[in-house]
């Protein structure tokens, strides 16, 4: 029952700080909420809409990590992110298909591109989400606190991998052929 519940614990501490860095990113600043708002509108959403859909979309984000934060709501935030999640995944899935690779802006200013790896990790982090909803429905009421601690020390990496998926990306990928030619030969 402690696993279960500490699993619960961890699941909800991960997902309210990828989705706090996901609101703090995009709301930081006026030009980057404008990015975010144009990146919208390369998912398909027509451009009188652009801007009411990136508000809710940050409303809904900040809305999870609300409810996550108190113990009486968190099924209500867990079902909301796997909800969010699920429709995010979608847009994304959807945008690949049509053959558009808008920029990432799921935390603010990033300008990868969108591809598989943020599919796979909205799905990743859905996963968290039901396995959390899943913790809170068979978990007892305390928590002995070395395993809240263990449950922190597992959420906070991993909300920062997931924070900083692109850089990670950016940073492992092999070299182009092209950049580590000498300059001057062909």
């Amino acid at each position: 029952m402690e696993t279960v519940r500490a699993v619960e614990l961890a699941a909800r501490l991960l997902l309210a700080l990828v989705f706090v860095a996901a609101v703090v990113g995009k709301l930081r600043t006026r030009a980057g909420f404008a990015e975010f708002v144009g990146s919208v509108g390369q998912f398909g959403v027509p451009a009188r809409w652009a801007s009411p859909v990136a508000r809710l979309a940050v409303a809904a984000e900040a809305a999870v990590v609300a409810l996550l934060a108190v113990p009486a709501t968190a099924p209500a935030g867990l079902v909301l992110a796997a909800g969010l999640l699920g429709v995010l995944t979608a847009a994304i899935v959807g945008a690949l298909r049509r053959g558009a690779r808008p920029a990432c802006r799921c935390f603010g200013a990033a300008d990868a591109p969108i591809g598989a790896r943020h599919v796979a990790r909205n799905l990743a982090l859905t996963v968290v989400a039901l396995l959390g909803l899943s913790g809170w429905a068979t978990a007892g009421p305390s928590l002995l606190p070395a395993a809240a601690l263990l449950a922190a020390g597992v959420a906070v990496p991993l909300a920062a991998v997931v924070v900083r998926l692109d850089d990670l990306v950016a940073l492992f990928a092999p070299a182009s052929p092209r950049a580590t030619r000498p300059a001057g030969r062909s």
